[in-house]
């Protein structure tokens, strides 16, 4: 998640993902990543930005929004900015598509009684792009179920 997010804050826009390309693998590289992870990280955010191309109708051209998505007052005092940012900006890339950036703010919400941090929201993200759904489930129930349970 770490090679996701250095890469989600070197690009601008979804194509950066792909013209910058050589830019992004360079910097990961200078960061102490190895070849095969960097391009592993890159490979798959640049597979998961076409693959919500793919999913959307081909019916003339695609209207794209013009606002960004803001926080509520809820969210304001929950979040941070990083942790929101981050999801913000992977569902602008397309990375992650906005139905799925808002269940990861809602899920968020509901896990996490304090304080939302960037460390919370990479590990939902990676929980909703790596787990199979009975496995991720499961740990969302687990998590659930323990909300508000002090450990000694």
């Amino acid at each position: 998640m770490n090679l996701v997010s250095l890469i989600t804050d070197q690009v601008q826009t979804k194509q950066d993902l792909f013209s910058n390309e050589g830019k992004i693998m360079a910097s990961l590289m200078s960061s102490g990543y190895r070849l095969h992870e960097a391009d592993a990280a890159l490979t798959l955010m640049q597979a998961l930005s076409q693959n919500e191309e793919d999913r959307l109708p081909n019916k003339g051209p695609v209207a794209l929004p013009d606002a960004m998505r803001s926080m509520n007052t809820e969210e304001r005092s929950r979040f941070t900015i990083e942790a929101f940012g981050f999801i913000t900006k992977l569902s602008c890339l397309g990375i992650i598509s906005g139905e799925q950036r808002e269940e990861l703010l809602d899920k968020a919400l509901s896990l996490h009684s304090g304080r939302i941090e960037l460390s919370h929201m990479k590990s939902l993200l990676a929980l909703d792009l790596f787990a199979d759904e009975q496995e991720y489930e499961d740990i969302l129930a687990s998590a659930l179920n323990h909300k508000g349970t002090v450990w000694n």
